[in-house]
């Protein structure tokens, strides 16, 4: 079965949106959701067992009880019982630092996706950045779906895909998996080419751009359209608000789309300033 990664905080308002996405992607696309709480107990001269485990104990009902309003929420305004509520979980309440409790999870089970909200403030991002960049999850191609502050959930019907159509390891592979979000939705790809360039030779010869030709005969509710210039991320951005997009869809490789046209700074500027959720999709290395 595959499954989500939902790692959260208690009283913080961004993560019951979040938690809104994390249910539907699971349901859409038949996951596990691991709801994931990382805490620490302070400890004393004077801790003992029993006083180690109640501590423990106490953290526990408090992840509970956080879990119990992002529910309330769900169920209140957005929850279709007769399908919603088969969703599977997997509770993780653990004592220990959030990214390394990530990484061991990571490491333990194939994790498809790892939800990760974006808020107003710079500290919080900075880590969720830290989360983004780390290497461990491009040992199982674990997918980032980062959501912008206080980005309400909506039904996706319309998915951008943004290339730059170089050659990419096993391209085949991320665009199958994209055509598949688009089948689990029932939702329109938008191929979208982008080159910091106002020409670039021979970009629509290329083996990746063949396949998205093919993917776009094969289903003609797919598109295909080419942008340049110098402000890659406003024309992205602007085009997501034309197709009334509510996914972007990038994949995050060392020496290509992220690392040329989308240099690091580049893409942190989409994942943080973006209107719409972004699929970061990683290139698994061996």
């Amino acid at each position: 079965m595959r499954k989500i990664l939902f790692p959260f905080e208690l009283d913080n308002p961004i993560y019951r949106e979040a938690y809104i996405h994390g249910i539907k992607f699971a349901r859409k696309i038949n996951a596990e959701l691991i709801l994931l709480n990382a805490f620490q107990v302070e400890v004393g001269n004077d801790i003992t067992e029993e006083k180690y485990g109640r501590l423990k104990r106490d953290n526990w009902f408090k992840a509970y009880n956080e879990i119990s309003k992002f529910n309330k929420h769900y169920l209140e305004n957005y929850a279709n019982v007769d399908t919603d509520l088969q969703i599977r979980f997997d509770h993780r309440f653990v004592n220990g630092l959030l990214l390394d409790e990530i990484k061991n999870i990571a490491m333990e089970v194939e994790v498809d996706l790892i939800v990760l909200p974006i808020s107003d403030k710079k500290a919080f991002n900075k880590r969720q950045m830290k989360i983004i960049r780390d290497n461990v999850f491009e040992r199982n191609r674990t997918s980032l779906l980062v959501l912008p502050y206080a980005c309400e959930f909506r039904p996706v019907s319309n998915i951008v895909f943004a290339t730059d159509l170089k050659k990419l390891f096993n391209y085949q592979l991320y665009l199958h998996d994209v055509i598949n979000y688009a089948r689990s939705f029932d939702a329109n790809i938008h191929f979208i080419h982008v080159s910091s360039k106002d020409k670039e030779e021979e970009w629509d010869n290329s083996k990746p751009y063949r396949m998205v030709m093919e993917a776009i005969a094969k289903n003609e509710r797919h598109s295909f359209k080419s942008l340049h210039g110098e402000k890659v991320t406003e024309a992205i951005n602007q085009y997501v608000e034309e197709c009334q997009g509510e996914l972007v869809v990038v994949v995050k490789h060392q020496h290509q789309f992220l690392e040329t046209i989308l240099h690091e700074s580049v893409s942190k500027e989409i994942t943080l300033n973006s209107k719409v959720p972004v699929l970061v999709m990683r290139e698994k290395r061996n």
